[in-house]
């Protein structure tokens, strides 16, 4: 059986990867936990991930708890970092299979072994984009291209070139953007429909953010021509939106949002919102604003149950390096674990503490929303409590900056009945309805009036 397993190993090696398949699904899965499952579940691993298969991650656990125990560095980098791919592809465990993967690269760095570099680098940038992380992205997709280029491969070079360009695009970095364009270009022939459409919403972005709107367009278009792109079809809403084409821009935005894509939803949805809210349909701005405030609590969640699994793993790794720490030769290679450990949990903790932070800001800001739908409907506050009305104004204010600096800039401190009035007065409501929507009296809606104006600055 081991012989074998050796055989559909270099077969895979070799790139026989059809041969090696055929070969490898003849043989019976042994039927203990020897040396041989671990290999055999090692090999699986190398199939599935080659041929683009799903794998519950854990079967690689085996093999890396063989390959640590015999010191095969080589096949234990390999195992780290198609568990990490099966993370990803698996699970969308991202913060998991980061994890792994710099395990992986931490080792490969030692290893002359340029095809395990590459996919420990196209990995990273892949996760890395996962968690809108550019710079962490735009350095391993530079890893990737400059390891393709020493293999003079072209489909090497020519997916980390569009990540690049993405990067770059995200940086607003047009030089280098028009560079990469260029490399994508000369190697268009390399993609796949997919990431061929990829390339050309990259291009519409680049024209995008040099206010080329038409060139931009021509790209985006080209883009979903090969294959619907919500990517593409977001930079349509953009366009259509400054032309003030709202059908076009309507039907664009529909096909923009992606299931779970939380930042890029709430980016569009963002700039949706404030074009409904300044032509005046102030009930579907409030609306998708709605949805917005939907989708950063989903954001939070799953940011923070990303950080509780991560710092799980860690917490697993670390009990994995105590057990290991006997076979370790020196103090300096444990306390070198310890201070890695200490030093990731640290971080985790304060980034756990700022997601609380935020959430709780997050929550203000879905209860102003709440409010302010109210407040639009012209219902009477006169029994919202200080806090309500505070919290209805400064998120009005957080929606509106320039009328909230107008407010700040043009009058002395003013009281939150105040506040509620100037806003009232700023969606257009009349006389009748401030007064309904306040329960105040003509002479408490004049008197209130007078002092704001006495407040006047200048």
């Amino acid at each position: 059986m081991f012989l074998s397993l050796e055989t559909a190993d270099s077969l895979l090696s070799a790139d026989c990867d059809s041969l090696a398949a055929m070969f490898f699904y003849q043989l019976d899965m042994p039927e203990d936990t020897t040396e041989e499952l671990a290999y055999y579940n090692y090999v699986a691993s190398r199939i599935n991930c080659r041929n683009y298969e799903y794998q519950d991650p854990e079967v690689l656990d085996l093999p890396i708890a063989y390959f640590k125990q015999t010191g095969d560095n080589k096949r234990l980098a390999y195992s780290y970092c198609y568990k990490s791919i099966f993370l990803v592809n698996y699970s969308y465990d991202l913060s998991s299979a980061m994890i792994y993967n710099k395990m992986a690269e931490e080792i490969a760095n030692n290893l002359d072994d340029d095809i395990l570099k590459y996919n420990i680098y196209s990995n990273g940038y892949t996760i890395a984009a996962g968690c809108f992380d550019t710079q962490e992205c735009l350095s391993y997709a530079m890893q990737a291209y400059h390891t393709g280029e020493k293999m003079h491969e072209k489909s090497r070079l020519a997916y980390p070139a569009n990540y690049i360009t993405m990067c770059y695009n995200d940086m607003n970095m047009s030089d280098s953007v028009q560079k990469y364009m260029s490399v994508c270009l000369n190697l268009i022939d390399c993609y796949n429909m997919g990431a061929k459409a990829s390339v050309y919403a990259s291009f519409g972005d680049a024209m995008f953010n040099k206010d080329n709107f038409s060139i931009a367009e021509q790209y985006y278009l080209e883009s979903v021509g090969i294959i619907e792109n919500a990517d593409a079809f977001k930079g349509l809403t953009k366009i259509y939106l400054s032309r003030g084409n709202l059908a076009k821009a309507k039907e664009c935005y529909a096909k923009a949002l992606r299931p779970d894509a939380y930042e890029s939803n709430i980016d569009i949805m963002s700039v949706y919102a404030g074009y409904l809210e300044r032509s005046g349909d102030l009930a579907s701005a409030s609306s998708v604003y709605r949805r917005v405030s939907v989708e950063k609590d989903s954001l939070y969640r799953v940011k923070e149950r990303n950080m509780l699994t991560q710092m799980d793993n860690l917490n697993r790794i670390f009990a994995e390096q105590k057990s290991d720490s006997e076979l370790l030769k020196s103090d300096i290679n444990r306390l070198k674990i310890w201070l890695i450990v200490c030093a990731v949990l640290t971080a985790a903790l304060a980034v756990m503490l700022l997601i609380r932070r935020a959430k709780v800001k997050r929550e203000s800001v879905s209860l102003g929303a709440q409010l302010y739908e109210r407040l639009l409907q012209n219902e009477n506050i006169s029994q919202w409590s200080k806090d309500e009305r505070e919290i209805v104004s400064s998120y009005y204010f957080a929606e509106n900056p320039a009328f909230g600096t107008e407010v700040t800039n043009g009058y002395q401190k003013l009281s939150v009945n105040a506040n509620i009035f100037l806003i009232l007065h700023h969606l257009g409501k009349s006389k009748t309805e401030v007064m309904d929507i306040m329960g105040f009296s003509d002479q408490a809606y004049r008197s209130l009036k007078s002092r704001i104006e006495k407040m006047r600055k200048g």
